[in-house]
């Protein structure tokens, strides 16, 4: 069985896919998997939607960054949401952190379309699509700056799947 050396995290703009392709490895290989956001929304026993009506979205990325640094001692795979690198100090961490960071993408069009008419999505749901754009825009280079490697999404659950294994174990036969 291919074995992870240390804790895969996926980032990620919105709809990218990180939640599908994480729990997908996680259930082909027996790792253990969590998507942040659905710790986040349990441990805090309301919806993210909930947590950024009340707390603001400084609330949420102090949530975000004291629940990733549990979630890399306890689970293999790793989905954070999309704007995990927007907060500074998480964004340090992530920079510093012992894991393998994979960026998964999509054209932007895909991206949008997977999105514009999710309710639980607060930095997406009363945005038009300009707007939404350039939020993604604004993103991509910290993306780009934490991830090891970049992996689009665009094509099949299955081929994704296997680009990541490529990458993550093509060195484990030798």
């Amino acid at each position: 069985m291919n074995k992870l050396k240390r804790p895969l995290l996926l980032v990620g703009f919105m709809g990218a896919g990180k939640s599908t392709v994480g729990q997908a490895l996680a259930d082909k290989y027996g790792y253990r998997f969590v998507d942040l956001d659905h710790m986040i929304s349990d441990s805090e026993a309301r919806t993210i939607p909930e947590i950024f009506a009340q707390d603001g979205e400084l609330g949420f990325r102090l949530y975000e960054f004291q629940y990733l640094q549990k979630a890399i001692e306890r689970y293999d795979i790793i989905a954070t949401g999309g704007g995990i690198i927007s907060f500074d100090q998480t964004f340090n961490y992530l920079k510093s952190v012992p894991a393998d960071i994979i960026w998964l993408d999509a054209p932007f069009s895909d991206l949008y379309d997977r999105i514009k008419n999710d309710r639980n999505r607060p930095n997406a749901k009363s945005r038009d699509e300009a707007a939404v754009k350039n939020l993604y825009s604004s993103r991509v280079s910290r993306y780009n700056e934490i991830a090891f490697i970049k992996i689009t999404t665009k094509e099949t659950l299955t081929q994704t799947l296997s680009e990541i294994e490529n990458v993550l174990f093509a060195n484990d036969q030798y």
